[in-house]
């Protein structure tokens, strides 16, 4: 996941830098906003890995673009722009990625549930 999001960042250098370079903060995990808060320090108080996981999966749906929301799991197929999500920067596609980190820092093994939510993230990217 993390070589596609680098190089997807590395192109992203190259485009117009005026772009905004934030994703949206509707339905986006509370503890992603305390972590920004704090400069992106410090350990997320995740005390309900599961509600924590249902929450980032409404964001993830909620940020994609309209032509895969169709149904759960969303569309790996098709063809459409990614406005909205080709967001490199710090409040970008890395908060995504710290959100998978932290999930999975919280349970014992992989779950079907994170395995899925990687694959779609690396899919994405």
């Amino acid at each position: 996941v993390l070589f596609f999001w680098v190089a997807g960042l590395k192109e992203a250098l190259m485009d117009d830098v005026s772009q905004p370079k934030g994703l949206p903060a509707k339905l986006r995990p509370a503890q992603v906003g305390a972590w920004v808060q704090r400069a992106r320090t410090g350990k997320p108080d995740i005390r309900d890995v599961e509600r924590f996981a249902n929450e980032w999966a409404k964001w993830w749906q909620e940020i994609n673009p309209a032509w895969r929301k169709v149904s759960l799991p969303m569309s790996r197929s098709g063809d459409g722009p990614w406005v909205g999500l080709d967001l490199p920067g710090t409040n970008g596609f890395l908060n995504v990625l710290i959100c998978l980190k932290w999930w999975r820092e919280r349970v014992e093994t992989e779950s079907k549930e994170w395995k899925e939510a990687v694959e779609d993230v690396t899919w994405v990217l």
